[in-house]
């Protein structure tokens, strides 16, 4: 929920000709998804995207862009199926954490923005989970998941970060 505010802060300063709404404000949210066509920017929480995909997943968007999408990392819960479920022409992700406990969540995460590339899930998992992963299966991993992956360090924008500041504040309990 933390990044909804900044996407819309974003928006008005990158793009401000897009009529930007965030979902999580609006009563009738049906018929807002029902009314977004062209120059629209939906902007959701992942808890408004579970509860709301019956009706998300009935239209089709131009592009998904899934932020903080380590949250769909999991295969087996409801946010990962709801964002599955999605229709769009172009699908984005954002991350700075794609993988924390094995490599099923980058097979997750790649099965959003293109699907089967990485084979079906029991072959993904018998190779790379479950079976020994020799140099060349890493290889070859890398190779595939490497031109979809913009990486950059910390070093390398570290130009481009604004001066670090400090706010103390008391807060009485």
């Amino acid at each position: 929920k933390s990044v909804v505010p900044n996407w819309d802060i974003e928006t008005a300063r990158f793009a401000p000709s897009l009529n930007v709404t965030v979902l999580n404000d609006v009563s009738k949210r049906e018929d807002c998804i029902a009314a977004a066509g062209p120059r629209d920017l939906i902007l959701a929480t992942y808890g408004v995207l579970t509860t709301e995909n019956e009706v998300l997943s009935s239209k089709k968007w131009n592009v998904i862009c899934l932020d903080e999408a380590h949250q769909i990392k999991n295969r087996n819960t409801r946010v990962s199926a709801a964002a599955m479920s999605l229709e769009g022409t172009s699908r984005i992700i954002l991350t700075g954490t794609p993988i924390q406990n094995h490599l099923g969540e980058l097979w997750n995460l790649f099965q959003f923005i293109n699907p089967g590339l990485l084979g079906q899930w029991t072959d993904f998992k018998a190779r790379y989970l479950h079976g020994e992963m020799d140099e060349g299966h890493r290889e070859f991993l890398r190779d595939l998941v490497q031109p979809f992956i913009l990486r950059r360090t910390k070093e390398e924008v570290l130009e481009e970060l604004p001066e670090k500041i400090v706010y103390e504040q008391m807060v009485e309990l």
